[in-house]
């Protein structure tokens, strides 16, 4: 198929196309710390979780989260009930549904999808 579209210019580019990696860095403090990616209703953080590290449970009021294990292991805890995890593994938290996390002894690399974003972390990124 003859592709007749023209090449995007590299202010195109750059305006449109992000980089795992090249998003802002965040300190999440204890539990690690993320590479965050933001639209105007979709937020993705990476985030890099410790050995043995412990993210508190919390709930995000209004907000969706997916969180996918891309590394490690961990045991999440999802309205006080604890959950094994590995990586390829997919959560889902419904808005205000708490949930926290114990890494495993190797520490864990998620992936939060967060719809509409948080504006905590969107602050941070600033």
């Amino acid at each position: 198929m003859e592709r007749t579209e023209p090449y995007a210019t590299p202010e195109d580019f750059k305006r449109r196309i992000s980089h795992v990696g090249r998003g802002a860095d965040v300190d999440l403090g204890s539990h690690g710390s993320a590479n965050i990616l933001c639209g105007e209703r979709i937020m993705l953080s990476y985030v890099d979780m410790p050995a043995n590290s412990y993210a508190d449970p919390h709930r995000h009021k209004d907000i969706e989260q997916i969180t996918i294990l891309l590394k490690g292991d961990a045991e999440f805890v999802v309205e006080g009930k604890r959950f094994a995890v590995k990586e390829g593994d997919v959560l889902i938290f419904a808005p205000d549904e708490e949930h926290g996390a114990y890494m495993g002894p190797n520490g864990a690399r998620v992936l939060d999808v967060f719809t509409p974003p948080r504006e905590d972390l969107r602050e941070k990124m600033q």
